[in-house]
């Protein structure tokens, strides 16, 4: 089984339905844990419906050509995680659950470090992705189903909506209010200071929020490992839209999710 998309895990978005409706009796908290039970709590931060732009100006340096900008209106409020989701969090999951990742479960492994460069081997999957970590580093060689499986068992766990971030609720979050290229604070952040990317951090993940939090108190939105969303991959289609997720799958050569945030495998400007 080919698992190339070993570095990737995402931020958890928990449905709107439990903290929108003008019959609130009181704001909904700025941040929320969630108990993931044998002392192991995930953070999740509170990010405001609103209208933003996606994509980037024609003149942003390092822009692609698939930034094209559109106005996008996030109709209802959600929480995000705090941070990438660590290893101690999904071994939660995994011992409550038996789980095995794609990587466990073939035959070939998945793709993690051999000291220079990444390389498919049998014993490579979450466990042991070829570099040290420990419970707080950001949990690695996972699938976008892996992924999709955590939600589940997060959605049962916490008796809430749990899912992965569509690409507008990422960048809506990752950019907290700003429109700076970067996921910061707007006070003139050095990008090193934002993220861990190949310049920094070049033999592995490094443990989560240990750099700059965004203007909104979220952490490694640009760098450390990239987060899986829920859309398809491919062009925006233009104009104003609400809340919006692609999903046509047919789009480009090779079919694949969306991937955002950088990562310590990709130049600092990926975190873009």
């Amino acid at each position: 089984m080919n698992l190339k998309l070993f570095p990737l895990w995402s931020v958890v978005v928990l449905g709107a339905f439990s903290i929108s409706g003008s019959a609130q009796a009181q704001s909904p908290e700025p941040v929320m844990p969630l108990n993931l039970g044998s002392g192991v709590s995930l953070e999740t931060v509170l990010v405001k419906a609103a209208t933003f732009r996606q994509g980037s100006p024609s003149a942003e340096a390092g822009r692609g050509d698939d930034e094209d900008e559109r106005d996008v209106t996030i109709s209802q409020d959600f929480y995000i995680g705090k941070y990438e989701v660590t290893v101690g969090e999904f071994r939660r999951f995994v011992d409550e659950t038996g789980y095995k990742t794609e990587a466990e479960k073939g035959t070939s492994g998945g793709f993690g470090w051999n000291g220079q460069a990444l390389e498919q081997r049998p014993q490579f999957n979450w466990r042991n992705p070829g570099f040290a970590q420990t419970d707080r580093h950001p949990v690695t060689i996972v699938t976008f189903d892996d992924a999709i499986a955590f939600t589940r068992w997060l959605s049962r766990k916490s008796g809430r909506i749990v899912t992965l971030p569509t690409e507008a609720q990422w960048e809506l979050a990752a950019r907290g209010g700003l429109a700076t290229a970067f996921p910061s604070t707007g006070k003139g952040a050095r990008v090193a200071d934002l993220g861990w990317s190949k310049a920094n951090a070049p033999d592995g993940t490094r443990p989560v929020g240990t750099k700059d939090p965004n203007a909104i108190g979220l952490f490694d939105m640009a760098g450390n490992v990239a987060e899986w969303c829920l859309d398809w991959y491919g062009t925006y289609p233009l104009g104003a839209i609400t809340d919006p997720v692609d999903t046509r799958s047919g789009q480009g050569d090779k079919p694949r999710r969306v991937l955002r945030g950088g990562s310590w495998l990709r130049d600092a400007k990926n975190g873009r």
